[in-house]
């Protein structure tokens, strides 16, 4: 199935320390069948068997939404300070 009704996906790239790319991706499902059984299909076909992270709500809240982040070892770290982590920076 190349196709999932009500599936969307949104997807972006992130810079890894060694060079490379990272992948993160979101998954929202606003269909009329079991969201837990769609979004496992879904993240099955997306990651093709490669290592990734998968994150869900931590409330069970939302079964709706999926989130899959590839390489998340890789990426740059900084011990957090929060004066200067900010989601939204002014």
């Amino acid at each position: 199935m190349t196709n999932i009704p009500g599936l969307t996906i949104n997807e972006s790239e992130y810079d890894l320390e060694g060079g490379g790319k990272g992948k993160i991706a979101v998954f929202i499902y606003a269909g009329k069948s079991d969201p837990k059984k769609v979004l496992d299909l879904a993240a099955h076909q997306y990651v093709e068997g490669n290592g990734h992270h998968e994150l869900i709500d931590a409330n069970l809240d939302n079964p709706w939404m999926r989130v899959i982040l590839s390489d998340i070892n890789g990426m740059h770290q900084d011990p957090y300070d929060s004066e200067i982590h900010k989601m939204i920076k002014k």
